[in-house]
């Protein structure tokens, strides 16, 4: 397993659970611990089933809040409660001067990304699966079969089947066999950590057993973008999403050429959009502050389709694919163990797999 993030790691877990042997290796900073964490209420049962099984994962109840802007019109989803200005800002006080449209509350459920991180680390030395952090130098192909990765340091690694759960460095470690999936992007993310000192005097008063908020535009602009092949390279979706005893504000998400380009773009480009969204949502003193705070930027994959990455490659033999998620903590826990069935039983289960339509060579041109 290359990655050893949400989906690497939840992948990892429940390969192990059916008595594979998996070693799953980290090959760079992943986007989970940046990720708000949000989870559809569709996906709870998955979660509860995780946490009965290996403990606490950093589930917990949430509101989703959906915001629109006065000068545009929302397409309110079925079953959205509309909020008043007095309810929006009860559970998210950080609105208090924002000059929104309206706002709606989806049912909604959250995994702490932050918790989830240290917890997983846990639960896969439960379930016996090998821990590593290494720079890979690529894949290792013989005859049309994937046998494993190498290092840098040119150690070879040999397994039965590999899968490549590696976000944004899913392309590179494809190239190195001559592969090249068209449906396969990235882009560079950027959030700010609102630190909780800073935020003690808006929340004087709130109820600590309320429900966290996670707060996003009703028509994400990032979305829209993935699905072109041209346009803004920086695209702000204004957002706030605990984080810890924190919080954090963005998304900035930044788009270079297409196909696997990961180039780091400049970080004071990303925190001049961040400040600029901000403007429409933060409250005007926190403004001066967000010079300063700190910035998580990181890579992050994403498919031109809009949908997750998930199955065997059919021109290279025990090579998979578990990536490029929308709303991966959503998705992820439910297709983990229709994968992991896959892999360990490909008779039994690839026609289950295939019914998702989710293979990486959905598509003629690939």
């Amino acid at each position: 397993m290359v990655g050893a993030g949400l989906a690497g790691g939840l992948l990892a877990l429940e390969a192990a659970d059916s008595g594979a042997k998996v070693c799953i290796i980290s090959t760079a900073p992943m986007a989970t611990p940046i990720s708000y964490g949000g989870v559809q209420l569709a996906a709870l049962e998955q979660w509860q089933r995780l946490e009965k099984r290996h403990g606490f994962l950093g589930l917990e109840p949430a509101e989703l809040l959906l915001y629109w802007l006065k000068d545009q019109k929302p397409n309110i989803p079925p079953g959205a409660q509309r909020l008043d200005p007095s309810q929006w800002r009860g559970l998210e006080p950080l609105l208090v001067d924002a000059p929104l449209g309206g706002v709606v509350a989806m049912p909604y459920a959250r995994v702490d990304p932050l918790v989830l991180t240290e917890k997983l680390t846990k639960a896969l030395a439960a379930a016996g699966v090998q821990q590593r952090n290494l720079l890979l130098q690529g894949l290792l192909l013989e005859e049309g079969v994937v046998r494993g990765c190498k290092t840098k340091a040119g150690e070879e690694i040999l397994a039965q089947h590999t899968v490549l759960a590696a976000g944004a460095a899913t392309a590179p470690l494809l190239a190195s066999i001559g592969c090249s999936l068209p449906l396969l992007d990235c882009s560079w993310a950027a959030l700010l950590q609102l630190e909780a000192g800073l935020l003690d005097n808006f929340f004087c008063g709130q109820a600590s057993d309320q429900p966290k908020a996670i707060v996003m535009p009703m028509e994400l602009k990032r979305m829209e973008r993935e699905r072109s092949t041209s346009g803004a390279q920086l695209i702000c979706d204004g957002g706030i999403a605990p984080w810890g005893k924190a919080k954090v504000f963005g998304q900035a998400s930044f788009f270079g050429e297409p196909i696997g380009q990961i180039d780091k773009p400049n970080p004071a480009v990303m925190r001049a959009g961040l400040k600029e969204a901000a403007k429409s949502l933060l409250p005007q003193q926190l403004w001066p502050s967000l010079a300063e705070l700190p910035m998580a930027l990181q890579p992050v994959a994403f498919s031109r389709d809009g949908l997750a990455l998930v199955g065997p490659i059919s021109r290279f033999k025990g090579l998979s694919l578990f990536t490029a998620f929308s709303a991966a903590f959503s998705l992820v826990p439910g297709l983990a163990p229709v994968l992991a069935a896959a892999i360990l039983d490909p008779k039994r289960s690839m026609e289950a797999l295939s019914n998702l339509e989710l293979l990486p060579e959905r598509l003629p041109a690939i």
